[in-house]
């Protein structure tokens, strides 16, 4: 009988801590969201709990925010229309993931804070003495990043 109790006790708390995890991740997300810049020409993007696949072909780069909670995007820039040689990108995972294409030209300078996850770059800049320098700022929590170039 202690046994049986032992574990209803178990349980019982195990999903209430998750329960509550759920809760603290699901306001940071609306948080986050909230301070996304809502103007029809903006490149942020947010997911919470779904996926996304946008493409931005033709568009015009601009510093970007972006998160993931508890969902997964894939973002491809390979098409932006690049007009200064320096943007930004913040990216929030939190039990999420991103896939970021970017174009051949673009140099990453990944600046991260990772708490069980990671990011992968997987890019390859074809020409540094006239490339894009992309500063990425990211701050992971149980998820992962990974960029990468177009495929030819």
């Amino acid at each position: 009988m202690k046994i049986k109790n032992l574990f209803i006790g178990a349980t019982a708390v195990f999903i209430t801590g998750m329960a509550l995890y759920h809760a603290t991740v699901i306001k940071k997300a609306k948080n986050f969201d909230a301070s996304l810049n809502k103007d029809p020409d903006s490149l942020d993007e947010t997911i919470l709990y779904g996926g996304k696949m946008k493409d931005y072909k033709d568009q015009p780069m601009q510093d970007v925010k972006i998160g993931a909670f508890f969902g997964g995007m894939q973002l491809d820039f390979s098409d932006i229309i690049t007009e200064k040689d320096h943007y930004q990108m913040d990216i929030t995972i939190q039990n999420g993931g991103l896939n970021i294409i970017v174009p051949d030209r673009f140099k990453l300078k990944i600046d991260d804070t990772c708490k069980i996850g990671g990011i992968a770059d997987n890019t390859v800049c074809c020409d540094p003495d006239n490339s894009v320098t992309l500063a990425v700022f990211a701050d992971i929590t149980c998820g992962g990043l990974n960029f990468e170039n177009a495929p030819n």
